[in-house]
């Protein structure tokens, strides 16, 4: 199979913003940070036409998960879109992404809908779908007031049994953020080395503390085997809002949870 995809350099940043940027600026924004914030371009691609750039595409690998990948910012040139193109584009970084070893593939889509355009990412869902992705969550009013955040999975290798137990850790919640790309959508960063288990009074004072920054809204997740931090959450008024299976290895999943105000 010709190959389509190269790799991105750093003289390539600003032709990749403009076609993000041909479907939502505020993608094209954060693209651009993002790329300049990583000190350059490493596991993205971009997708040529006759020597044009005409897509981006790419990947990145979370922290403490066993071969799980996200595909990062993935478009066509809103002028290219409807050709096959990105059919073509996505199957390619997915075999250079098996290449890698990886066991799960993610993605996020938003179900924006544009009062001009309609639901902008409505035919990249479809295609996401078509090749295999399946919904594993939907964060309602995630972004924003009414729209929702997807996330999709598609695993690349058969799972292996695992010996899964369950770890009593101290979680100590250390600080509040803001979700990028969002509008007032909140989380609490934490770590496990906390000197008690999470409690009640914990998790009200970062409720508390987004509360007055003007949050919409709260999302949380924490490893399913990570069994102290259920309870306090869902007793401060959160809801569970489902998992992502396999997450951080082959029985260890990453559970989600939600809180609107």
């Amino acid at each position: 199979m010709m190959k389509l995809l190269r790799e991105m350099k750093n003289k390539d940043i600003d032709r990749v913003v403009a076609i993000i940027d041909s479907h939502d600026d505020d993608d094209a924004e954060e693209a651009a940070a993002g790329y300049r914030q990583m000190g350059g371009t490493y596991d993205n691609f971009v997708y040529e036409k006759q020597g044009e750039i005409i897509g981006v595409t790419g990947f990145s690998s979370p922290l403490s998960c066993d071969e799980t990948y996200w595909l990062s910012w993935t478009y066509i040139e809103d002028q290219h879109t409807h050709q096959g193109h990105g059919t073509k584009m996505i199957k390619e970084i997915i075999e250079i992404i098996k290449a890698r070893g990886a066991r799960k593939l993610f993605i996020k889509v938003s179900d924006y809908v544009d009062p001009e355009d309609g639901a902008i990412y409505a035919t990249a869902l479809k295609l996401y779908q078509t090749l295999g992705f399946k919904i594993e969550i939907t964060h309602n009013h995630f972004y924003d007031d009414e729209e929702a955040q997807l996330i999709l999975a598609m695993r690349l290798q058969d799972p292996k049994e695992q010996n899964v137990t369950d770890e009593h850790l101290n979680i100590q919640f250390d600080g509040i953020f803001e979700i990028a790309e969002t509008e007032a959508a909140y989380s609490f960063s934490w770590h496990d080395q906390g000197e008690a288990p999470v409690n009640l009074n914990d998790v009200q004072i970062g409720i508390d503390a987004v509360r007055n920054k003007g949050a919409r809204a709260i999302f949380l997740s924490f490893p399913s085997n990570f069994i102290q931090a259920e309870a306090p959450v869902l007793h401060a008024g959160f809801s569970k809002a489902g998992q992502l299976d396999d997450y951080y290895e082959d029985g260890i999943h990453e559970v989600h949870y939600s809180l609107y105000f």
